[in-house]
């Protein structure tokens, strides 16, 4: 676990450190920022096939290069690692599917152990757009789940998704910040239920007076002691 960063509030709670943090979550942005152009715009024909050779010779050499995998000991450490400290933004790998920095196909977020729940701040692009100005489901229903993942590491809980209910009540707009934040409602043995809610912003903070664009519940079992 390391934290970077000089203020309580501002540290980063790393389960893996990536000792290229900056350089690849700058470049993964960048690539994020052209996929969302490339979504929401439309362009000549003769300057999608300048981006296609760009692209296939960029990622021809990039595939010659020293390949990355995810480390052994995932399983054991990631649970046996100090908890995050509170209001610090929490990462469990650069590259994490959906919310990692350093992940060119994942969304903006960050999140934020807030006591004993989490917060995150979401913002999707036009990649992920469905219905015009609205967010596709199954993107919403993957943070949400990462979401909740994000709410054990932040336990110290070594809990797995074991079922994943999504109420859509509203849509999820595109190209704006919304708030979600997941907490544990109810413990039985190794069983946990998690409640989630997808708030939308106001000023910069989480708008609890309105009513949620999103409500969830999602079972996690604690794994015994045989199947671990």
């Amino acid at each position: 676990m390391t934290d970077n960063k000089d203020e309580p509030g501002d540290k980063i709670h790393f389960v893996y450190e990536d000792p290229q943090f900056s350089s690849r979550s700058s470049a993964a942005y960048a690539l994020r920022r052209l996929g969302n152009a490339f979504v929401r715009h439309r362009f000549s024909d003769d300057e999608l096939t300048s981006l296609a050779n760009w692209a296939t010779s960029t990622a021809q050499k990039l595939e010659r290069s020293e390949p990355r995998s995810r480390p052994s000991d995932y399983f054991e450490r990631r649970y046996s690692d100090p908890r995050p400290v509170d209001g610090s933004e929490v990462i469990a790998f650069s590259d994490r599917t959906f919310s990692g920095p350093a992940n060119p196909m994942g969304v903006e977020v960050e999140i934020k152990r807030d006591g004993e729940t989490v917060v995150g701040r979401v913002i999707f692009g036009a990649a992920f757009e469905s219905a015009p100005g609205r967010t596709h489901g199954g993107a919403v229903s993957a943070l949400v789940d990462d979401t909740m993942g994000y709410l054990m590491i932040v336990l110290g809980e070594a809990a797995y998704t074991a079922r994943l209910e999504v109420d859509y009540r509203g849509g999820v707009p595109i190209d704006v910040p919304v708030w979600f934040q997941a907490w544990v409602s109810k413990r039985d043995g190794r069983k946990l239920v998690v409640n989630l809610t997808v708030s939308p912003d106001n000023g910069g903070v989480p708008d609890r007076s309105a009513d949620p664009l999103i409500t969830a519940e999602g079972l996690f079992i604690i794994p015994s002691a045989s199947s671990s």
